[in-house]
């Protein structure tokens, strides 16, 4: 766990805002552009964790979030309403896949944004447009109406800076521009120069948003390895239970330098074991989507019940999700620290 200041507040919209933060130890913050933080907080007596894309790059002095208001979303209401300069926050360390690429050469990327869904597309067009100078990067920013556009002067900005990398389309609802199948596989075919299979996608949105284009993309022969999605939810949802039975089994975790020796209960998850023996492993959502929780299985078997986000070539490397996965052999060995 992570102790994090807020340096300053900026309104970004009427129901938006930039938080930027400072870690309370003085120390830098390792993290990739596009990961996100998880707010640890104490509501009502209750522990509640939040996840929010960081908005910075890694090559800036300061951290940031930026949060939209969410309709019944009592953290986001009360972050907007009441967080001030001083403030002192719990979090948990930078986490989430949906990161630039390692390599991005000359490669064309695609984004595909909507809304509150831009922070983690902010921070990868920032780090790109400093270390990768042959990339050719296209976003389609999808919004309500002008007003609602979040980052509009910096996203100019950064066009005007950058003409021959980078090229922001606008689509307003208020405009009659609201993004569906057909205007994405036109979109695509219009501004993917090279050969459409080795372009790269990054969507982020809402759910139904991101698995409308995705699907569109796959039904164009996208690879589906090309489309990337950030599927971190902000509302924490307990793991529903499973109607297999899962008997107790005997594991280890080597965790922060020591290894722990557990027992799962009946239908336990490992997160769950591990919390109920004080051992407080990393997690966010709690429901297999975001990969706050993940780590590499060294030997035994592990079923992971629900997975949103680890792709096949990682669970065939060994990485599986503490949230929804079970030990089901006796030698499960979990290993934080390769």
């Amino acid at each position: 766990m992570l102790q994090i200041c807020v340096e300053s507040i900026k309104t970004e919209t009427p129901d938006t805002a930039t938080f930027y933060l400072r870690p309370v130890s003085g120390e830098r913050i390792p993290y990739k552009a596009g990961q996100f933080i998880t707010l640890v907080v104490n509501h009502h007596g209750e522990e509640i964790r939040r996840s929010y894309s960081l908005s910075s790059s890694p090559d800036e002095d300061l951290l940031s979030i930026t949060v939209k208001r969410v309709a019944n979303g009592e953290i986001s209401r009360y972050l907007l309403a009441y967080a001030k300069p001083g403030d002192v926050w719990d979090v948990v360390e930078p986490a989430g896949r949906f990161t630039v690429p390692n390599d991005a050469g000359n490669k064309e990327l695609l984004y595909f944004a909507a809304g509150g869904g831009i922070p983690p597309v902010y921070a990868h067009l920032k780090y790109l447009l400093k270390h990768s100078t042959d990339c050719r990067i296209t976003l389609f920013y999808s919004n309500i109406n002008p007003q609602s556009i979040i980052y509009k002067k910096q996203l100019d900005e950064l066009q005007t800076q950058h003409p021959q990398q980078l090229k922001i389309i606008h689509l307003l609802s208020s405009e009659v521009q609201r993004l569906n199948n057909i205007m994405v596989e036109k979109l695509v075919k219009q501004y993917v120069k090279k050969d459409i299979d080795d372009a790269e996608f990054y969507l982020c949105g809402p759910f139904s948003y991101m698995r409308m284009v995705r699907l569109t993309l796959l039904y164009m022969g996208i690879p589906p390895e090309h489309i990337h999605r950030e599927t971190f939810v902000l509302e924490t949802v307990p793991v529903s239970t499973s109607v297999t039975n899962f008997p107790p089994h005997k594991m280890r975790i080597h965790y922060q330098g020591e290894w722990h020796d557990l027992m799962t209960g009946e239908n336990q998850t490992i997160l769950q074991a591990a919390l109920q023996n004080q051992l407080h492993l990393p997690y966010s959502c709690a429901n297999g989507v975001c990969a706050a929780c993940a780590v590499k299985c060294k030997s035994g078997k592990v079923t992971i019940v629900k997975n949103e986000v680890l792709t096949d070539d990682e669970m065939k490397q060994g990485w599986v999700l503490t949230c929804t996965g079970y030990a089901v052999s006796d030698d499960v060995q979990l290993d934080y620290e390769i």
